[in-house]
């Protein structure tokens, strides 16, 4: 499918047909992303959606891939984020609609049973993406210190206490600024 993911489609339609969405999209083309998702050859995302009925209700199940860069909140560097996500969502018209969905169902609102395949897309991508982007383990940041082996002794209650402040009434009393004892 190309250009035609904005236009606004039934969802009746559509669950009733049991249609079958597989389309490449440019993440710009996706509403409501940031933009630093947007750079870097702005990257394709790979979309499935099936649509079906739920208990009568509209269903999509939507498969997602796409090769990201974000940036790591650790070293504040671009890292590659494979995403890949398969979810199951219930397309309702209303907040009242969704406040009566099985539970265990995640929903997605389709105001007067209408919905923009990509608009969907980009819900499902910004919900499979980390709260924080950060390198994965044994990937190394840029700006991370090597984490210690062993606590230093301080923490290990080894009894050596350092005080940083322990001399300061004599370095004040030296430039003649301290209390007078």
């Amino acid at each position: 499918m190309s250009g035609g993911g904005l236009k606004l489609r039934d969802v009746g339609k559509l669950a009733d047909s049991r249609a079958v969405f597989e389309f490449e999209t440019p993440v710009s083309a996706l509403p409501g992303l940031p933009p630093e998702f947007k750079s870097d050859g702005d990257p394709l995302v790979r979309v499935q959606v099936c649509f079906g009925r739920e208990q009568a209700l509209a269903r999509a199940e939507i498969r997602l891939e796409a090769q990201l860069q974000l940036i790591c909140q650790r070293c504040m560097q671009r890292m590659p984020l494979p995403v890949r996500t398969d979810s199951r969502v219930l397309v309702v018209e209303s907040e009242r609609e969704a406040d009566e969905v099985p539970t265990g169902w995640e929903t997605y609102l389709a105001p007067e049973g209408r919905l923009s395949l990509e608009a969907l897309a980009a819900e499902e991508l910004l919900l499979a993406l980390p709260i924080v982007p950060l390198h994965e383990a044994g990937e190394a940041c840029v700006n991370e210190q090597p984490v210690p082996e062993t606590p230093p002794a301080h923490a290990a209650g080894a009894g050596n206490t350092t005080r940083p402040f322990a001399d300061l009434r004599e370095l004040l009393q030296v430039r003649g600024k301290g209390p007078e004892n």
